[in-house]
């Protein structure tokens, strides 16, 4: 699983499976499902996340794998 802030988009993605998207869905202004050609979610975009969403802090805890903070652009 991996979590992204595109600053340029002003968009949060989290990418729930490494897999390109068949069919995207927008379940909500400003939220987009990307599903998989089978129908599973592989992705969660939110749009105008900075006014969806606090940005200011991200609380982790309790997963099974390594978290990694990344700084800088995602491109």
């Amino acid at each position: 699983m991996n979590i992204a802030y595109f600053k340029d988009q002003d968009a949060l993605y989290i990418e729930l499976s490494p897999e390109n998207p068949a069919h995207a869905w927008e379940a909500q202004a400003g939220i987009v499902l990307n599903l998989s050609e089978d129908g599973r979610v592989v992705g969660i975009e939110i749009e105008r996340a900075s006014q969806m969403t606090d940005l200011k802090m991200l609380r982790v805890g309790d997963f099974p794998g390594e978290v990694h903070a990344v700084e800088g652009s995602a491109h």
